[in-house]
């Protein structure tokens, strides 16, 4: 019989907790800078270069857009940008899809 370690994903979180993101609001204006923390990813030793994706970002990228919804229902536009230089995002990690 072979043992599995089954690792569970906490898709639980809050702003004061985002790595990946921040969060400004100018009036009807929300900007969400992408800034991925390089030694940020979803598991240990896991690292993200130029602002790459993975499933921590979109869940936190999830909550960002779930809390301007409903807690900011002044906001008409949002600006999503990157706080890298001259990289918005290199995509998927293509090294955690292996």
């Amino acid at each position: 019989m072979i043992e599995t370690k089954t690792e569970f994903v906490d898709y639980q979180v809050d702003p004061g907790r985002y790595k990946h993101w921040r969060v400004s609001f100018d009036g009807p204006v929300a900007t969400v800078t992408m800034d991925v923390s390089e030694d940020g990813g979803l598991r240990p030793g896991y690292r993200l270069k130029l602002n790459s994706y993975d499933l921590g970002v979109d869940i936190e990228f999830h909550d960002v857009l779930q809390r301007i919804r409903f807690e900011h229902p002044e906001v008409r536009s949002v600006v999503i940008t990157s706080a890298k230089n001259r990289v918005f995002c290199s995509g998927a990690n293509i090294y955690r899809l292996g």
